[in-house]
């Protein structure tokens, strides 16, 4: 059955004419009765009695009636149901994020895109943000967080954050300075065991600027990309780091690690979403994009470890 002859009939049965069903619908009324033929023939019954009042729909008819309305109702459950599956984010996304953010973003980030978009499937690549670069540059990242002194210029990027960076270390190590609120000089460093990050760390060229513009330069004897390395190192009291604060709030909070401004001005990262210039960006990397911004304008990037 065409649904159209559905809806016609259906028409007739509540304006009880048709010539105020073909009004009513726009149809002229020797085609809206040739819809109603068509319509009897392939149900084997008369649908309606023609009266001076217009027309009557026989027992068949109202039989019809009740099923039409389920069928026209299905039809048009069938028709939402595809059209929300067409607004429902499919697809893949890879996302990349460094250490010092995912250990604090990765968990809810993906909690929170998880239930907004279930259909997509979900890489997390949590790597030095050289590496998450990379990614990004040569496609098998889609969009991630990088920090703004390291951005390629084939990658558009927008910010997200400005942190602090600060000296950590155990509290027999940091340098007296009077007040928890007193920066250390960045003088101080030349005096104490610097666990430094590696070179292609987006951390190190930052830290190497801030050292290049007071003619400083550190005899570093331990070299760590690693957050775990670098806290256990600490509280070991094997050498101090210089990191944001936030990525190590449970050893802090303890006590097991102190932490202090460095320098005036202090030392500051700019972190920044950035996706590649030369990629159309598919509707499931947008929606992740949308959710890292989200969570960053809610918490300002301090989340719950």
């Amino acid at each position: 059955m065409d649904p159209r002859h559905l809806k016609s009939f259906l028409q007739i049965m509540e304006t009880g004419s048709f010539s105020a069903a073909a009004e009513r619908i726009e149809l002229t009324q020797p085609a809206l009765s040739r819809q109603i033929s068509i319509l009897e023939q392939e149900v084997g019954e008369t649908l309606f009695r023609r009266t001076g009042r217009g027309a009557e729909p026989t027992e068949a008819g109202l039989l019809l009636a009740e099923h039409a309305r389920s069928i026209l109702d299905s039809i048009e459950a069938a028709r939402h149901a595809m059209a929300s599956r067409h607004e429902e984010v499919m697809g893949r996304v890879a996302v990349g994020l460094p250490p010092s953010i995912g250990v604090r973003l990765t968990a809810p980030l993906v909690d929170h895109f998880r239930h907004r978009h279930p259909l997509v499937h979900l890489c997390v690549v949590e790597e030095l943000s050289g590496f998450v670069q990379d990614g990004l540059l040569a496609g098998w990242i889609d969009t991630g967080i990088l920090y703004a002194q390291t951005v390629h210029p084939a990658l558009f990027h927008e910010p997200l954050m400005t942190e602090e960076l600060m000296l950590i270390s155990h509290p027999d190590l940091m340098p007296d300075t009077g007040s928890p609120n007193s920066p250390v000089p960045i003088q101080a460093l030349a005096e104490l065991p610097v666990l430094m990050p590696s070179r292609r760390h987006g951390m190190r060229s930052l830290i190497d600027q801030a050292l290049l513009s007071h003619r400083m330069t550190l005899n570093t004897a331990i070299e760590t990309d690693s957050l775990r390395v670098s806290s256990e190192l600490a509280k070991r009291k094997l050498g101090v780091f210089i990191h944001a604060p936030s990525a190590f709030e449970r050893d802090l909070k303890s006590g097991a690690l102190v932490a202090r401004p460095l320098g005036t001005p202090p030392l500051k990262r700019a972190i920044v979403l950035a996706w590649p210039r030369d990629r159309a960006p598919t509707r499931a990397t947008l929606a992740m994009a949308d959710a890292i911004r989200e969570m960053f304008d809610a918490s300002g990037g301090y989340f719950e470890l």
